[in-house]
């Protein structure tokens, strides 16, 4: 039997680790679908204000991943989001080494609607990297990529998370001026989309420090002058927006994509299904679930947050066009059992349709703890109630960033009891860099850089 979050989200399987939390395949109750849901902890102020700050960068786009829904429980989070399964860029990277000139142009100009979209709408991602799009399984025809994980996004002149002398980003991918600590800016992102550009045209993974080796003397495709373009150390000598970068790319764009595409060496260049074979107990679609309860449209964020406690049921909420996020407790059993959020990698590879506006939600998460229950309210693009700054201590996050917290009453400390779904050399997210915590087997962990990712390491 499945474990249920909040009385909604009937988690499958685990497929894939995220940034900030594992990704499992899901049940939506109440929407009668499969969904992919990534689940994390609430255990630090910074992690919770991103989970809620991610959830209102609900964007319209069809090569933006956004989430559609949410749900709090106990100490967990969650996000709803669509089910992609054809793994990532990176995958395909992996998989078929460097990409006909023609077909990554196709995949750069999907990158460049999806940033010329948040861009326009005051957001910047901060985090463009070919993991970061993911792929349908599109198979041999026209690729579909999503930009997907806004953990670190933020939009344009709101107050940031992090704390002063610190990067936020992915090494390979971040700007000269970004290094430097110059304040985030779009030009950034289009940088980032350079480099990915870059990488499908080599096949390799860039530096993480230091220039771009230089374009190859044989590289004679106009894509190149656009990633020479992209990729100039001086912001000002980039393109100075997404719409300017995709007129440039305008040209080679007009000329036919050729499918089925191959590589150098004529193997045909395929996005195929990632995801394992669905579970022996997946539910089919049934009529609407009324102990899922239901969400008036439009209306602001709400809830039956009295009593209860921990493992009564969660607090779930939709994010939808024109409204603000809504949330309901779910009926049924309690959430997230412990070690829950214990996954694998999924993806790693054979070698390894409108455009709308942000809908400037209010985001409604449930911190709970010794039996009371906390509620953070929370407009990610406008005013903030309750929004203090808090001291902070040195860890992962941005340049010149001014740590935040939730006015919020404070709950009970979470237990630092040994947590099953921990283990040395997993992945942890950024975010949790410095944490330490209870291994599976008794041995303290934590959670520190190697090279471009995070992973839980053995301490004394």
């Amino acid at each position: 039997m499945a474990d249920v979050f909040a009385g909604r989200f009937e988690l499958l399987d685990p497929i894939g680790v995220g940034g900030a939390g594992t990704v499992w395949r899901a049940w939506d109750r109440r929407q009668q679908r499969l969904c992919a849901a990534k689940v994390l902890r609430q255990r630090d102020a910074g992690a919770l204000l991103r989970f809620v700050r991610e959830q209102g960068r609900r964007l319209d786009h069809p090569n933006v991943l956004s989430p559609y829904g949410w749900a709090a429980d106990d100490d967990m989070a969650l996000l709803a989001m669509d089910l992609v399964g054809g793994g990532s860029v990176g995958t395909l990277v992996a998989d078929f080494g460097p990409l006909p000139p023609r077909y990554a142009a196709e995949l750069l100009r999907q990158v460049l609607g999806a940033l010329d979209t948040i861009h326009t709408a005051g957001v910047l991602h901060r985090d463009v990297k070919p993991a970061n799009l993911l792929l349908e399984a599109t198979g041999t025809a026209r690729p579909v990529l999503r930009l997907t994980d806004f953990g670190i996004a933020i939009a344009l002149g709101e107050p940031r998370l992090t704390i002063h002398g610190t990067v936020v980003g992915t090494p390979g991918y971040l700007a000269p001026e970004a290094l430097a600590g110059a304040t985030p800016a779009p030009s950034q992102d289009l940088y980032a989309a350079g480099v990915t550009a870059w990488q499908l045209l080599t096949g390799s993974e860039p530096p993480e420090r230091g220039t771009l080796p230089a374009r190859p003397l044989d590289a004679v495709d106009p894509i190149w002058d656009l990633v020479t373009h992209l990729t100039q150390p001086d912001p000002a000598d980039r393109p100075h927006s997404a719409t300017e970068a995709l007129e440039s790319l305008a040209p080679l764009l007009a000329e036919p994509l050729e499918l089925p595409a191959q590589t150098a060496d004529g193997e045909l260049i395929e996005v195929f299904d990632h995801l394992p074979p669905l579970p022996a107990h997946t539910p089919k679609p049934t009529l609407h679930d009324p102990e899922a309860g239901d969400l008036a449209e439009g209306g602001p964020a709400a809830g039956d947050l009295s009593g209860g406690g921990a493992g009564s049921g969660g607090v779930v909420g939709e994010l939808r066009n024109g409204g603000a996020a809504e949330g309901a407790r779910a009926k049924g059993q309690g959430g997230m059992p412990a070690g829950a959020v214990g996954g694998v990698s999924v993806g790693a590879g054979r070698r390894g349709g409108r455009r709308a506006g942000v809908i400037a939600v209010v985001a409604a998460v449930v911190v709970v703890g010794g039996g009371g229950v906390a509620l953070a309210v929370f407009d990610p693009f406008g005013g903030r109630r309750d929004i203090e700054p808090a001291e902070t201590s040195p860890g992962p996050g941005g340049v010149s960033e001014t740590a935040t917290t939730v006015g919020v009453t404070p709950a009970a400390p979470a237990s630092r009891s040994a947590d099953p779904g921990i283990r040395a050399g997993q992945p942890c997210g950024w975010q949790l860099a410095g944490s330490v915590e209870t291994a599976a087997d008794g041995t303290r962990v934590e959670c520190r850089q190697q090279g471009s990712s995070y992973r839980w390491v053995k301490v004394s």
